[in-house]
Order: C-alpha cells, then structure tokens, then sequence
C-alpha cells in the first residue's frame, strides 16, 4: 500500500519515529488536504507527492499506476494511505535503469515543482529524447535548429502554450512567465454553434472552472453547458449551446478572462542530478549536462548492447538499432502556438 510507501520513505529513509508516523497517517486517514498545507517533512507532504507520480494530469508520464480512490483532475481528493495502492509503472521500469542513471531527465520530461513556486515544465518524450541526441551528436547546434526538435513544453492535459517567440526566449534564458491555456473549439453541429472546452491549464483542477462557469451563468453572461468525460475519466468535453446573447469568439475571451481556463506560470529549465542537486539555466545547457549523466540503451537489432549511441541518420537509414524509449512514444501533444495570444 501507499502506507508501506511512505514508512519506509519517512521512518527507514527519514527520522520519523513509528509512533509520529501512525499519528499522521490516522489524520490522512480522516482527512487528506492540499500539499500547500502540509510541512515538508510530514507524511501528508510525501504523502501528496506519492500521488502526484501517479497522476496523468500532473506527470506527463506517470512513473506510479495508482489503485484506489487516489483522487482525479475534478478535485484531486483521495483516501488515506492505507486505502491506495502503488506500484512502478510501465513508464517508470523502462526509464530507470537498473544500478544506472535514468534514460531520461525525469524533472524535464515529467516536470518539476520547485520550492519558490516555479515550475520546470514537462516535454514530450520522442522530443525531448530525440533533441538530447541531436545535441550529443552536434555539440554547436544552435537554439534555432533544437526547437525543430523540441518546440515546446508538453503538459499532461494537453492545452496551449506559446507562442514561439516566448518559448524561444524561455529555452534561451532558461526562464520566463508564460501563458498557458486550455483548449477551447467551436463546433457547427447542424446550424447550432456551440464551443467546446477540451482540456484544461497545466495545473488547473476542473471543480474550480465549473464554479467559475456556474458564477458566469448565474449573472447571465453564459449559456447552459453540458459536461462529458471519457469512463477512464481522463478526457475533458464541457460543451456550451451558444444563445443569442453572445457569439462565440465573445464567449471564449469571457471564459479566458473570467476563469482558470488561462495561466501565466513561471517556468524555468533545469533537472536534478544523481546527486540531487538542481542545474538550472538555458535548455541547451541544461541538456548538455543531462546527457552526461542520463544512461543510453541502445542495442543492435540482434540484441548486442552499444556502449554509445548511433547517429540518428543510421538510425533511421539501417533501421538496425533498437531502444526501449520507443515504447513510450505516444502522439498527444499540447498546441504550440505560432505567435503570442492575443
């Protein structure tokens, strides 16, 4: 269970004495808040931390498979420890190799919530593998030609980031405020406009947007709107039936500016290294250092082990090499913007 996680985290890892940890897992068991509540060496931290391993819409790849009721992206709100159950999951056994360092940053693919409230933001892990070579194989290769590669964060819950020229002033400085929103489409569906929401901020639960768009409805400003969700409750569809009152492009300025459904979050670039100290600064430099220290796992196609890896072009002309990272490869993706949003 979570509770056996966190024992051996708290009380063999840590100073927690037994009698202190029982203590605070029994509060859990009554009551689980938020993580801006708890000390930094309670249970209830770690506690909340756990589960943010295991959550879609914090982790780009979930390094965790939760069972229980371990909270969704509506509120967050799980049981007690004692009630979850966590294991490794297929992300985690294919990235962390074992007695090696990962494949991967984890802090850059997975994202990293730093102590001062900024975030390093997740990436896409075909992206972010495939810039890491690039780099390891054109040391010179300027920021430009990277973003071909890597053009942007990728967060859990999809949504839009941009535009390009923030985003390449981030990778170049290695921090800025960007505007990250959630998706919204307008649909014709047989003469009738409706607009759709489709995803959500990076950090935005989705409880706090319906009473912001219930607020906006009771002052008349909002039409109806219909909630739906996939069964494994990680799609997001809130459909609104556009009403004389306001058009459709009005509605969507209402809902960036009167709800969560737009953030400015400050990002930084960095990782943590074996040691657990925190590099920070431009992307390029911050990959650098990653790539002496993240392992490599590539092979021959008969299985022989490489002590380094090939070069992309071979890679893609022999088609004789293999890596396990191409089993995580998916196509979602947040929307990049071109230009800033208006």
């Amino acid at each position: 269970s979570a509770k056996d996680v966190l024992s051996v985290i708290a009380c063999d890892d840590g100073d927690m004495d037994e009698e202190t940890f029982e203590e605070e897992c029994e509060e859990l068991s009554c009551d689980v808040k938020t993580i801006d509540h708890y000390d930094l060496e309670s249970v209830g931290y770690l506690y909340r931390l756990l589960l943010q391993m295991g959550q879609p819409w914090r982790n780009r790849y979930p390094l965790i498979d939760l069972a229980g009721i371990s909270g969704d992206f509506f509120d967050e709100q799980p049981f007690g420890p004692e009630s979850v159950e966590v294991r490794y999951s297929k992300n985690a056994n294919i990235l962390f190799v074992e007695d090696k360092p990962p494949l991967l940053p984890i802090s850059l693919l997975n994202g990293l919530i730093l102590p001062d409230g900024s975030a390093v933001p997740s990436h896409h892990l075909e992206e972010l593998w495939m810039g890491m070579e690039h780099l390891r194989q054109e040391p010179d290769l300027p920021l430009s030609e990277l973003m071909e590669v890597i053009p942007g964060p990728d967060f859990g819950m999809g949504g839009i980031v941009g535009g390009f020229d923030e985003i390449y002033d981030f990778y170049k400085k290695g921090e800025a405020h960007l505007s990250v929103r959630g998706q919204i489409d307008t649909i014709l569906d047989g003469g009738r406009t409706r607009v759709a929401i489709r995803s959500l901020p990076h950090g935005v639960l989705l409880k706090p947007v319906l009473q912001q768009i219930n607020a906006l409805q009771e002052k008349g400003t909002c039409p109806p709107f219909i909630l739906k969700r996939n069964p494994d409750g990680t799609a997001l569809n809130i459909i609104i039936d556009m009403g004389p009152q306001i058009s459709a492009d009005k509605l969507k300025t209402l809902l960036y500016q009167e709800t969560d459904l737009e953030q400015t979050i400050h990002l930084r670039c960095g990782f943590k290294d074996n040691a657990g100290w925190m590099l920070e600064g431009p992307l390029i430099t911050v990959l650098k250092e990653a790539n002496t220290q993240c392992s490599t796992a590539w092979t021959q196609k008969n299985g022989t082990k490489l002590d380094y890896a090939p070069f992309i072009r071979d890679v893609i002309k022999f088609g004789k090499f293999k890596n396990p990272l191409y089993r995580l490869v998916d196509e979602r993706r947040t929307t990049l913007l071109r230009s800033k949003p208006l």
